[in-house]
């Protein structure tokens, strides 16, 4: 067998490692509650097997005859991780016991583990989650030689490997088994979807429904992909998914290739933040909170309707800048009964899901429910999928290798979880934030920003909440901020860290697809994402948007809700430079706008009523002036 011919075979046997990964996902939900240390244990050699098999070092070795050597690594990683994974399970009673001790061969047993848990990590997500353990682990290690607060008592291999790899706080630890129970079956139903042609019919439905809006196509595109974003775990996997539809759509309307991309990875990212699913972030956020699922999805609702009203207004305003009209009724394709009927592919799913959060289901058993519903309703609606069977399979199968894929780079981020405990550096860095929330608030909020955004530069949705949650959210509670209203704000951070540059991954991704530069996308993106990026100060000042916090007033939720609509006019108009009503701005009128904008979002009254005030003058200047000239 021919090199090329293994890799083929190696990588098809990923997909069948996945098909059965969904199996095992679907019959701990459904038949048996498993013993959770095999949970861990299975889900993350599960993640291990297809990070490798579908990334084998061969394939990347492009001269035939040192091909060999690629085989012979990872044959070497599958054994050693093996190895590792039965020690643990030898140790595992005396870990229980507390009798467990460092020894060489656990020390060795444990390395090798770790080293393979890496290299799947590499060959999944790339460098980024790596770069960021091993900063994590030398922090572990230099804690003695640190100055001021980074300084710590430090660790030796022996702790450090009983931390990571023997203890149940690792990569073994809770979060990978509060992520096999809660997240998975998310995204075997999001495959499901895709495979029912749901996405499909989206995309249609959204085109024909928003083609009498300016720059219908680009509105298209931020419908279809912020729904089908809600139920992907990746920012960049939902701009692939999507992209290659919604990309080439709005190009054809005008746009350049770099703001096609923009809109792209802007709705793309906003689908993470979108109720009820949110990326399944939603799940592991109820967790660590301790709150209700269906109060943190009422939490995120008006923040991500804002968000996308932001993003809808500044499409319009391009369109307007460059001359498009919106399509008369003629030139508008007309939705057939099909089309209608294929939209229950993705509603009823969604209906179903909903359904059982409020009978009182658990997120796994909603999760399973809808994959019922989608399936059903694929095989009742759907010719195309009946006739092929296999498509079953594939989401099946797709679905399996993405949660493999999720649960590898959990595991790494259980190595990181585990120095922050050991260290106490997420206590620390809370102390030093709520000591300048103390006086300026503004301060803290910025510096956890600042941190968020690194953290989950490069990282899928989860993985990245994950850890800046454990980081950065007890900084800001800490300082004062409502504990819903803490980890909503370093979730939106998480997420936006996909469009902000210099790292902006999800726009290497979007880039590519238009065939623009990736850069450019980023910062066009940014600014597409302006209200999103600022709403988390909006909700920290004035929880009331947030609907369920303590201490909720209509008066403050009347005022933010002004607020934000006043921002988003002011911002849209400036950018875009041109007003639909008066028409081209010149640079002060662009500037003045700006400015006005900016103010409505703050909090102080002083500040933000002369604001609005001064907006809604503007705007009916504009309409006199309008009229006068007709």
């Amino acid at each position: 067998m021919n090199t090329s011919l293994s890799t083929r075979v190696i990588k098809q046997l990923a997909g069948g490692v996945g098909l059965l990964f969904s199996c095992f996902i679907i019959y701990s939900i459904t038949v048996a509650l498993l013993d959770e240390a095999v949970a861990r244990f299975v889900s993350v050699a599960i993640g291990f097997s297809v990070a490798l098999m579908g990334n084998p070092l061969a394939a990347r070795i492009e001269a035939e005859r040192w091909r060999w050597l690629g085989w012979i690594v990872d044959v070497f990683l599958v054994v050693s991780f093996c190895y590792s994974t039965w020690w643990f399970f030898e140790v595992k009673q005396l870990l229980w016991t507390g009798f467990y001790m460092g020894t060489p061969q656990n020390i060795f047993a444990g390395a090798l583990g770790l080293l393979g848990v890496l290299e799947a990590t590499r060959r999944a997500w790339g460098w980024s989650l790596v770069i960021l353990a091993v900063c994590f682990v030398s922090f572990g290690f230099a804690g003695p030689h640190l100055p001021g607060i980074l300084q710590h008592f430090g660790m030796d291999m022996s702790n450090f490997m009983q931390i990571a790899w023997y203890s149940f706080d690792g990569v073994f630890g809770r979060v990978t088994g509060l992520v096999f129970n809660t997240v998975l079956i998310f995204l075997i139903l999001g495959a499901m979807l895709s495979q029912t042609g749901a996405g499909d019919s989206l995309i249609k439905i959204s085109t024909v429904l928003t083609s009498r809006i300016r720059g219908g196509a680009a509105h298209a595109a931020i419908v279809a992909s912020a729904l089908f974003g809600m139920m992907s775990g990746s920012v960049a996997a939902n701009i692939a998914g999507t992209g290659v539809f919604t990309i080439p759509m709005i190009k054809k309307q005008g746009y350049s290739n770099n703001f096609a991309a923009a809109v792209e990875a802007s709705a793309s990212s906003g689908g993470q933040l979108t109720p009820p699913i949110m990326a399944a972030a939603v799940f592991v956020m109820a967790d660590l909170l301790g709150q209700p699922y269906l109060l943190l999805i009422a939490a995120a609702a008006l923040p991500a309707l804002f968000k996308y009203i932001s993003l809808f207004a500044q499409v319009y305003g391009e369109a307007m800048r460059l001359g498009h009209e919106s399509v008369t009724s003629d030139e508008i394709t007309a939705l057939s009964r099909r089309d209608w009927l294929s939209a229950l592919l993705f509603v009823l799913p969604l209906s179903a899901l909903m359904a059982a959060f409020l009978l009182g289901y658990s997120p796994s058993m909603a999760g399973f429910i809808g994959l019922v519903t989608a399936l059903a309703i694929g095989l009742v609606l759907n010719p195309e999928f009946r006739r092929e069977p296999i498509k079953i399979v594939k989401a099946f199968s797709l679905g399996g290798v993405s949660a493999a894929n999720i649960m590898i780079a959990v595991a790494m981020i259980g190595i990181v979880l585990g120095v922050v405990n050991e260290t106490g550096i997420a206590i620390r860095f809370a102390i030093a934030i709520s000591a300048f929330g103390e006086s300026h608030l503004i301060f803290a909020l910025i510096l956890a920003m600042l941190g968020a955004l690194i953290l989950g530069m490069g990282l899928p949705t989860l993985p990245a909440y994950l850890i800046i949650a454990i980081m950065i959210a007890p900084a800001i509670i800490k300082a004062g901020v409502d504990p819903i209203a803490a980890h909503m704000f370093v979730l939106y951070y998480a997420v936006y860290s996909s469009i902000v540059p210099p790292i902006a991954y999800g726009c290497y991704v979007a880039a590519p697809i238009a065939g623009g530069n990736p850069l450019t996308t980023s910062f066009i993106a940014l600014r597409l994402s302006v209200i999103g990026l600022l709403v988390p100060y909006v909700f920290v000042y004035s929880p009331s948007l947030l609907l369920v916090t303590d201490g909720f007033l209509w008066s403050e939720l009347i005022g933010t809700v002004i607020r934000l609509l006043t921002a988003i006019w002011m911002f849209a108009s400036c950018f875009a430079g041109v007003d639909p009503v008066t028409g081209h701005l010149s640079m002060s009128q662009r500037l003045i706008r700006f400015i006005l904008g900016a103010s409505a979002l703050w909090s102080i009254a002083i500040i933000w009523i002369p604001g609005v005030l001064l907006a809604c003058l503007i705007i009916v200047i504009s309409w006199i002036r309008s009229a006068r000239a007709i």
